[in-house]
């Protein structure tokens, strides 16, 4: 695995598939692809986005595993400061391959608020579809760098995506587990481009605008989470 040196992920593969869409630089600044957490994730950005990604995908680390990073508030915001440690591993077998992240938030100040994301970018191809639970969504319809939001049934409820090479689960574990957790997944998809964007976003019950609200950890808490990909060659596939 290759990663910058913010910790973003840069591509990921089974054999000759790209999985995950490589990390790209866009022709009008900013980049696209790879892999990386959304950490606050939670001010604002300009439409067609209500929310901004956090600090987390611009703050440099260690290229090392364990990534560690100690993220603070800006002087005009007030969420805080946490302590972040995320460890990537990988399993292949045959015709199959398994990404495997865990990430560690610990508040560092009186109180933090966070609302964690984890943000890949996959590999399409025409006539993939999504399947979150009963929702089936073809890629194809969504509208163009638009997000969309669809709420999971539990904590641990997987996504699927299908494509005409492979298809790929996507499910996340949390620890310590509360009532009021919120799992939702953020859609969208650049055509352009060919890929889609699978972002599980974990929070309180939702807020109005149908996403996940911050939650707040009191200093020295923490939040574990485990996300998990699974990728099988579509020949091979169950």
């Amino acid at each position: 695995m290759k990663f910058t040196d913010t910790g973003t992920l840069i591509n990921w593969q089974l054999d000759d598939i790209h999985i995950i869409h490589p990390l790209h630089d866009k022709a009008d600044g900013g980049s696209r692809g790879g892999v990386y957490l959304c950490i606050p994730n939670f001010e604002e950005l300009s439409p067609p986005f209500a929310l901004k990604h956090g600090e987390y995908r611009i703050t440099p680390c260690d290229s090392d595993l364990p990534h560690q990073k100690n993220l603070t508030a800006p002087a005009d915001v007030n969420w805080g400061s946490v302590e972040v440690i995320t460890d990537w591993q990988e399993l292949t077998e045959a015709k199959s391959k398994t990404l495997t992240v865990s990430t560690r938030i610990r508040a560092v100040s009186e109180t933090a608020l966070v609302r964690p994301g984890f943000h890949p970018y996959f590999s399409i191809s025409p006539g993939s579809v999504i399947d979150i639970a009963e929702t089936h969504i073809e890629v194809a319809a969504l509208p163009h760098d638009s997000l969309r939001v669809h709420h999971a049934k539990s904590l641990t409820a997987p996504v699927k995506l299908s494509t005409a090479d492979y298809t790929v689960s996507m499910a996340c574990n949390i620890s310590p587990v509360q009532d009021d957790l919120a799992l939702a997944f953020g859609i969208w998809s650049d055509k352009k481009a060919e890929y889609v964007c699978i972002e599980p976003i974990i929070g309180k019950q939702p807020s109005p605008d149908g996403l996940p609200t911050p939650l707040t950890l009191q200093q020295d808490e923490e939040l574990v989470m485990v996300f998990r990909i699974r990728a099988d060659r579509k020949s091979f596939a169950n």
